[in-house]
């Protein structure tokens, strides 16, 4: 028979982990979705999945990543001297992940309502607009490589 134990260890763990899957997979999605919007070069199209993108990043993503983060913070505290802020692959997670809080909460989140704005006033085709969404695509995408490698580094812990 399988003993299962939810300490609170564990329990810090499982909603730093699943805080990673819905904002990483999340992202991996929406990039997926970004590829086949752009690939029509229907400006309609692009701007609609732009603006659905803004809604879930900030409703989404945003509170996700944050939880990420606490949880990740208290479960290194919870861990019994297992890991620490010294280790380099913490160290490496926690810069990454704080950056990309940033670069969500202030360009990708900004720059989206920026682009809604422009869009009402200068219209879905405009050369602007479609600039502006190409480059809030381009952003995303170097995210998540970033995100990606700190799931590789949280899963490999370099170093230890």
């Amino acid at each position: 028979m399988i003993e299962l134990a939810l300490t609170h260890y564990n329990a810090l763990k499982f909603v730093h982990v699943l805080s990673a899957v819905v904002w990483v997979g999340g992202a991996c999605t929406v990039q997926v979705y970004a590829f086949l919007a752009t690939r029509t070069n229907d400006p309609l199209k692009i701007a609609s999945f732009a603006g659905d993108t803004e809604f879930v990043g900030m409703r989404i993503f945003l509170p996700a990543s944050l939880i990420l983060l606490v949880s990740g913070i208290f479960t290194i505290h919870d861990s019994v001297g297992a890991w620490s802020y010294s280790q380099g692959w913490v160290q490496f997670g926690l810069v990454v992940i704080a950056l990309s809080i940033l670069v969500g909460a202030g360009f990708l989140g900004p720059e989206a309502g920026r682009i809604g704005k422009a869009t009402e006033r200068d219209g879905v085709e405009s050369p602007e607009v479609q600039a502006r969404i190409r480059r809030i695509f381009l952003v995303s995408r170097i995210e998540l490589v970033l995100l990606l490698v700190v799931v590789f580094d949280m899963v490999v812990k370099p170093g230890m």
